[in-house]
């Protein structure tokens, strides 16, 4: 049951890591693009500040749990020494910060759902002059807070079965 649920954790934070990265790409498409209408036709496309700020808050919150599975995040490690002396009890503090951290990415999931949600309901759309429905962008905050949710629940299985094995 573990290595499918690792399986799955995996190919769902490698594809949201591409899409992170792909949103990355299409953000800097987007302001080349916009340099070049401004240098050959005096205009501007209008919607590329807009666009390549929600591609950029797409490509943080798909990237979340990529980052975790890779072992990018920032993390306060003072306690080199305890891992050597007492792995048992690094390993316990390691899976409370994990599910401490699950609490966290799963509460803001439901913040997000909600967020995203009422966007849909109330046809919420920008201010700005494309006028883009709102739950759009506001889709990948749950999406990739969930994604986080499940890298970090990989994360405390994989401690306690290596625990155990």
């Amino acid at each position: 049951m573990f290595a499918s649920f690792a399986k799955f954790a995996d190919r769902l934070n490698g594809f949201f890591g591409f899409v992170s990265g792909l949103a990355v790409v299409c953000a800097a498409g987007l302001i080349v693009a916009e340099i070049a209408c401004r240098v050959v036709s005096g205009g501007s496309l209008m919607v590329s500040d807009e666009y390549s700020g929600y591609l950029m808050a797409v490509s943080s919150f798909m990237g979340l749990g990529y980052v975790e599975m890779k072992g990018g995040h920032l993390r306060m490690d003072l306690v080199d020494i305890l891992r050597a002396r007492c792995p048992r009890l690094s390993r316990c503090l390691r899976v409370m910060c994990y599910a401490l951290a699950a609490g966290f990415a799963l509460y803001l999931t439901w913040v997000g759902w909600d967020i995203f949600f009422r966007s849909l309901v109330r046809g919420s759309k920008s201010v700005q002059i494309s006028e883009t429905p709102l739950a759009l962008p506001q889709a990948f905050l749950p999406l990739g807070s969930a994604a986080l949710f499940i890298q970090y629940i990989r994360n405390v299985m994989s401690e306690v079965w290596s625990a155990w094995s």
